[in-house]
């Protein structure tokens, strides 16, 4: 368990409390928060332009933030995934300056468990592409990733912070000793170790100064709830147990004891915010971690209501009947007021135009004001087909297979 960072920030308590006074469009008691799970991005792209954080930047432009939150940003290291890298920990910092964010200076980065155990190719580097060839021999099968700090999860803001608390290594059995993780196999048919952590990522806790109030900005990314093809896969109950912890270290409690050494839950009158992609939708009847999560909602704020749930995560790239989840959720205590939620949808406008047979080579064009030309595959795979969809959509699809989520909220 990493316990760590306590900062005393004295003085950027003072200079942020000045820019407040001298910032007549913000109000001190209301909050901003943006939240984006922008796929598998990496420092190789955030190095170098590139049509995603182009398209990521085109979306964000367009709300205030005090607060952004982002999942699946790789965590720097030196000499990872080559010896052409030498920082650590700066990736979130240069990706809100590309995002044109610098506003927001103050930020939490701290690397994932995802791909720790993950191995380096033959000439010495990770392999960046978790879909080429030979990738899944090296991939990391406790905590996934093909390479360390994969999947990592950080918040950039202009709020003072107080203190940071990292959970890294709490042991699962330690968490919930009913659990035994050789009971489970990884993708390649061997047994789970029994010492292997609760969250494949982390969880963070960073409490900030906002409006005089000490509140905690819970930072949490979970396994997915889904088992990729291995029938045995941990997948489900760590999602659940995850959430647990969650639901646990928020409200008190859980339907399970907890006892962690070192490690308490929130006083039950702390302000608190809790965002991230917690990979359960609550209509999935094989995912045991909704019960969790459905009382994680009955005992919070959510930012929008459940009967406004509709989806943040959006397989295929640009097929008419795209496979839709509902996995990122934003939810804060019950003293904090929600003024403003939404899923932010594109317009789905889409107009069909012509298959092909897959090996036609011959180019396909087709114009129209506000619309973008793609293509798709069919299922089987036979036919190329075109279609022209909403420019708009066309940047969401580039940018992430996860839509983002907005919030206003109000801490008196």
């Amino acid at each position: 368990m990493n316990l760590n960072l306590i900062l005393p920030l004295l003085l950027l308590s003072i200079v942020s409390c000045k820019d407040n006074r001298n910032n007549p469009k913000l109000n001190p008691s209301e909050v901003n928060i943006f939240h984006f799970n922008i796929k598998e991005l990496d420092s190789t792209k955030i190095r170098k332009k590139n049509k995603q954080l182009k398209s990521v930047k085109e979306i964000i432009s367009k709300y205030d933030m005090n607060i952004v939150s982002f999942n699946e940003v790789q965590y720097d290291l030196p000499q990872v995934p080559n010896n052409n890298y030498s920082t650590t920990g700066t990736n979130i910092s240069k990706l809100t300056h590309i995002l044109g964010l610098g506003r927001l200076g103050k930020t939490s980065f701290q690397q994932a468990n995802t791909g720790n155990n993950a191995l380096r190719r033959s000439d010495g580097s990770y392999e960046v592409n978790p879909y080429a060839k030979g990738a899944r021999s090296l991939a990391d099968l406790v905590n996934f990733g093909i390479f360390p700090g994969q999947y990592s999860t950080g918040a950039a803001f202009d709020y003072p912070i107080i203190s940071e608390t990292v959970f890294t290594d709490i042991k699962w059995t330690d968490f919930n000793p009913d659990q035994v993780p050789s009971d489970f196999t990884m993708a390649n048919g061997e047994k789970l170790p029994n010492n292997m952590p609760l969250f494949d990522k982390n969880f963070t806790d960073v409490v900030l100064k906002i409006n005089k109030r000490d509140v905690h900005l819970i930072l949490f990314h979970t396994v997915p709830s889904f088992h990729f093809g291995n029938k045995n896969s941990p997948n489900y109950v760590r999602n659940q147990d995850q959430l647990r912890f969650l639901e646990w270290y928020l409200t008190g409690s859980t339907d399970r004891e907890v006892k962690l050494e070192g490690i308490s839950p929130l006083d039950k009158d702390s302000y608190f915010i809790a965002i991230g992609d917690w990979n359960v939708d609550l209509k999935s009847e094989d995912s045991p971690g909704r019960v969790n999560l459905k009382r994680i909602l009955n005992k919070t704020n959510p930012w929008i209501s459940p009967s406004e749930f509709s989806f943040t995560n959006e397989s295929s790239r640009f097929s008419p009947k795209p496979f839709r989840l509902m996995l990122d959720y934003i939810v804060v205590s019950k003293n904090i007021e929600v003024l403003e939620g939404e899923i932010i949808h594109p317009k789905f406008k889409r107009e069909e135009l012509e298959c092909r047979p897959a090996d036609d080579k011959r180019k396909f064009r087709k114009t129209k004001k506000g619309m973008t030309l793609v293509s798709y595959l069919t299922q089987d795979r036979s036919e190329i087909c075109y279609v022209l969809i909403d420019s708009n959509y066309y940047n969401f699809k580039i940018a992430s297979d996860h839509y983002p989520l907005r919030a206003k909220l109000k801490i008196d």
